[in-house]
């Protein structure tokens, strides 16, 4: 499995009550991204403090994807930024330490319905559109398409 996902976003616009909680995880997690490089029982201790501190900001990965010390950690969303009411790649690769599905469902609190995330390597492309908190499904893909945060850019463009 590669450790960086190419990605592209598309619609994904902050529900307002969520705002300043995803904006506080955005940093947080920004903050954290080095987490992988420290060892032993600092980790331990760190890796139970993060997911401590993101089961209380999200209800979706406090019932659905953590236990009380224990989690996937979506480093991902360090590499996201809130602006202009949207959520917004600041990268066009993210770290691949968990997977598309929970990383899409934890957003899924703080992202109205219809935001689609498509995710690349060298194992293929996945996407995920959001239902509504903490529903999503896989959206097919064509398979020549590629991911290209281009495409939300313009979109977001033509709304202004």
């Amino acid at each position: 499995m590669s450790d960086r996902y190419r990605c592209r976003v598309e619609n994904a616009v902050v529900r307002p009550e969520k705002q300043e909680a995803l904006e506080g995880l955005v940093r947080k997690l920004f903050e954290r991204r080095h987490h992988g490089l420290i060892a032993g029982r600092e980790k331990d201790w760190l890796t139970v403090e993060l997911v401590q501190s993101l089961r209380s900001e999200s209800q979706v990965y406090r019932e659905q994807l953590s236990t009380k010390t224990d989690g996937p950690l979506p480093f991902a969303l360090g590499y996201f930024q809130v602006r202009d009411d949207r959520l917004r790649l600041v990268s066009d690769e993210v770290p691949a330490n968990v997977c598309p599905e929970p990383f899409v469902r934890l957003l899924s609190e703080f992202i109205q319905p219809g935001a689609q995330f498509w995710f690349a390597s060298e194992e293929g492309t996945e996407a995920w559109e959001i239902q509504e908190f903490g529903e999503v499904v896989q959206v097919p893909r064509a398979p020549d398409a590629r991911p290209s945060q281009a495409a939300d850019d313009e979109s977001a463009g033509a709304n202004s």
